[in-house]
Parts: structure tokens; sequence; C-alpha cells
């Protein structure tokens, strides 16, 4: 993903604080905050950010599961009309359908949201905004350069772990039910990363210190705020 603008480039902070506040308002789960959230997201693409479609695909079938989850538990337990009346108190309901769809666009969203914040940030960026935040929660004592620092940790185990999971996929190619191979497969992934963890090198990270954002970008979260927070006194 790349912003093509860079004279206009968001801050840092700025994009969390964004970020932060969108996905607070999608957890609604309303049609009207759904569609709004649809529309910024053109007005973004036309502003010259562009989506990375492929990571976001992928981020996005990585969770099937549990939106098959969600769908399931929603469809079959939710009371209401049954939707197919042949199979009685065995059919979906058509309120469960539409709560379900809710949800999972919800989910989808916000996992579009997480795509675009880390492909439109630098790591260096994103910890020394984060640290910016959580600056003021120094005064009870949180250190924030080792918070940052367990987020590099995080951040960049991420691939790693996946990596080694395919390899023990791989590897534990036991005959039989699917269960049994994913079971010897988590206890080897388990295994790796401990012994991962014992063998990595000392690492260094340069981490940019984010200054107080333009004072005009804070209106972005102003305007973001009335826009979702609008609709929801009208609700």
């Amino acid at each position: 993903m790349n912003l093509s603008v860079d004279s206009g480039k968001m801050h840092p902070v700025i994009k969390i604080v964004c970020f932060l506040l969108f996905a607070l308002f999608l957890t609604q789960a309303r049609v009207d905050v759904i569609v709004s959230a649809l529309m910024i997201f053109v007005f973004l693409y036309l502003y010259g950010i562009r989506f990375d479609l492929r990571s976001a695909w992928k981020m996005l079938r990585r969770m099937r599961w549990l939106f098959i989850s969600i769908a399931v538990t929603y469809l079959w337990f939710t009371p209401g009309v049954p939707l197919v009346p042949l199979l009685q108190e065995y059919s979906p309901t058509t309120e469960g359908v539409g709560e379900a769809a809710l949800r999972i666009a919800t989910l989808a969203l916000i996992v579009v949201l997480v795509n675009l914040l880390l492909h439109t940030t630098s790591r260096e960026e994103l910890i020394g905004a984060i640290r910016w935040l959580v600056g003021p929660l120094s005064l009870f004592g949180l250190e924030r350069d080792r918070l940052a620092l367990r987020m590099v940790l995080v951040l960049d185990s991420v691939d790693e772990i996946q990596a080694l999971l395919q390899q023990q996929m791989r590897t534990f190619s036991v005959e039989g039910r699917k269960i049994s191979r994913v079971a010897c497969a988590m206890a080897g992934l388990f295994q790796a990363i401990i012994h991962r963890a014992e063998t990595l090198p000392s690492r260094s990270m340069n981490v940019v210190e984010q200054e107080w954002p333009p004072c005009l970008q804070w209106l972005y979260p102003v305007i973001l705020t009335m826009l979702f927070g609008g609709s929801l006194l009208y609700r």
C-alpha cells in the first residue's frame, strides 16, 4: 500500500487516534455506520491512498473460521422467524442473517483498517507514535520504552511464527484425522518458539521520536467523531 501524497501525509499519532475512533464506532455494528465507513474508504482511495487488497485478503482468509463461527452462532441461536419454515426449529432465522452479516462486515472492515494502518506507517513510526500517546501514563509508573520494546518483539515475531507453523504442519504429516496433525504441529510449534527465543541474537531498533502533530490534523479525528457520533445520537 503506497501513499502517493507525501506533502499531506498524516502524522502517525493522528493515524492511530483515527484508527481507534474508527474501530470504536464500527463496534456498534449498525448499517449506517458501515455505510459511512465504506464512504470514507472510497474517499481515501480517491485522495490517493492505495489499499493492498492482496494483503488484506490474506488477513481475511486467516479469519475465515472466526467468520464461520460468528455466522453459525447468530444464524441458529438468534430468536426470530425461521428462514426455512420446513426445518422449523432447526432452521436459521431471518433476524440471525441480518445480525451475522452486520457482525462479519464490522469485523472485516476493522481488519481492513488494521491492514491500512500497518501498510501506511513504518514500524518505527508506529512504535514512536504509541510511545507518544502513552507518554502521560509514565506518571503512573508505566515504562513506555519497555512497552515499545515488547511491541517490536511481537510485530517481529508474527511472520516468523507463521512460517514456523507452516513448517510444523508439513513436518507432522500424521495419517488419519486432521486434528491429530494439528495437535502434533502445535506441540512442535511450541518447542520451536522456545528454541527460537533462546537462540535469538540481540537486536537494536531506532524508534522515530514523534513531535506534536500539526494542529490542523487534529481536525481529522474531530470530523470522524462528528460523522459517526452524529448518526449514533439519532439512533
